[in-house]
């Protein structure tokens, strides 16, 4: 094949790599709501019952009740219905929470589909 084939081909897989490495984060604080199972109480500043709190909110998630949990924030109103005030909380405590982006996922996935069949294609 001729070099500027070879050329996109490799700029097609780096798009493939950088979007899988955007599509997944870690963060440290308070659960972010969703799924339980995407958060990690830390055990040094969590107490015991924060995780255990956790471990059944998993147990649930596991058995089918997938209703997601609320995020962490909470807002007040006044009367006439303006946000006075906000609170947060934590009933896991702070911890690590995973982030996966699974529309980008496909995205990467397509793109190295692409990639075979002009490959594949191309021989």
């Amino acid at each position: 094949m001729s070099e500027r084939y070879d050329e996109a081909i490799e700029e097609l897989r780096f798009l493939a790599r950088e979007i899988r490495s955007r599509a997944s984060d870690v963060s440290y604080g308070y659960f972010h709501g969703g799924d339980p199972r995407n958060f990690s109480p830390d055990p040094e500043c969590s107490t015991e019952a924060e995780r255990e709190a956790h471990r059944v909110a998993c147990d649930e998630w596991e058995k089918g009740n997938r209703k997601p949990l609320p995020d962490p924030h909470e807002s007040f109103t006044s009367e006439d219905g303006k946000v006075v005030g906000y609170v947060t909380r934590s009933g896991f405590g702070p911890g690590t929470n995973a982030y996966e982006d699974g529309e980008l996922l496909d995205w990467a996935d397509r793109i190295d589909g692409a990639i075979e069949r002009i490959v594949d294609g191309g021989e």
